[in-house]
């Protein structure tokens, strides 16, 4: 995520809004009309420059999940997640309305799988604006459970319409074998054709992705997952 951007890697855009909606995380609205090269589908990924990369051809970049993409006003939401003091931290700390705001490639890796029936959300709060995506895009005739876990009941923010739609969990201390022994109790019986979609740290997807795939009373059809 480091490598070097090139000129004609560029889009730009004008950041419209910028708050703080939950202990760690800003929601930001971005218009530009180089959204107007996307051919959106819901699970579209945006790498965004932390500093102006004509000037600072070092910037970092990060990889964030569109929450939401308007066609019309060619305007996306970003839910920008900050763990420490670290180089995301002081950066939206910094910009504001009106300033402008550098991405790169756009990335169709984890666009949503309609092929299911079935459909298990999990991840933490990172990836929370991803899921709520997800679960929106969703047709009304899908069977939708989700488990969502963090240690702060603080970190929990809603979806764009002020609604929580998926089902949050405060697990303090946080630790994987207890993550997974919830998820034995939380996955819905007799469910068939079902997609999972796995979203948290390495070793926490690895397990319930284990114990998902090794238990063959799940019918699941496709497991997805990415650290956000």
């Amino acid at each position: 995520m480091n490598s070097k951007p090139k000129p004609s890697d560029f889009f730009s855009g004008n950041i419209l809004s910028k708050n703080k909606i939950a202990e760690n995380t800003f929601h930001i609205r971005i218009q530009s009309r180089d959204f107007s090269q996307l051919h959106y589908a819901a699970g579209y990924t945006a790498e965004i420059f932390l500093s102006d990369p004509y000037y600072n051809p070092e910037t970092e970049v990060r990889e964030y999940a569109f929450w939401n993409y308007e066609p019309v006003f060619h305007t996306a939401d970003f839910a920008i997640h900050t763990d420490v003091m670290n180089q995301t931290s002081k950066w939206i700390e910094t910009v504001q309305e009106g300033d402008s705001i550098f991405f790169r490639k756009f990335s169709n890796e984890l666009i949503l799988d309609e092929s299911g029936s079935h459909y298990f959300l999990i991840g933490d709060v990172k990836a929370l604006a991803y899921l709520y995506e997800i679960n929106r895009a969703l047709a009304i005739s899908k069977k939708v459970d989700s488990f969502i876990y963090t240690e702060r009941k603080e970190e929990v923010f809603s979806d764009l319409d002020h609604s929580f739609p998926l089902t949050s969990h405060v697990i303090n201390p946080l630790t994987p074998e207890e993550i997974v022994e919830i998820i034995k109790k939380k996955f819905p019986e007799n469910s068939k054709n079902t997609i999972v979609y796995i979203f948290g740290s390495e070793e926490i997807s690895s397990l319930i992705s284990t114990y998902l795939q090794n238990n063959s009373s799940f019918e699941i059809s496709h497991m997805y997952g990415k650290d956000f």
